[in-house]
């Protein structure tokens, strides 16, 4: 399953590239993508993980880059 992620205050690629490093531990990831300007993020999971990968994600940018946020982007 893939999902899009908007990405709010997330202040530079070394954070970027600890997030990534850290949600790839997460049960259930496959992939993590960041676009070229950090504005949003694509994350491929398990199909029944959805909600506590999210719950992981939110906690780890908001632990690593003070006051990044995530939303889900409807496509």
């Amino acid at each position: 399953m893939h999902r899009s992620y908007c990405v709010f205050a997330l202040s530079d690629r070394l954070k970027a590239r600890k997030i990534q490093r850290e949600l790839a531990k997460v049960d259930g990831v496959k992939t993590i993508r960041f676009s070229e300007d950090l504005k949003e993020m694509n994350i491929e999971m398990e199909a029944g993980k959805i909600s506590a990968v999210m719950e992981r994600a939110v906690n780890i940018c908001s632990r690593i880059s003070y006051g990044c946020e995530l939303r889900y982007k409807f496509i």
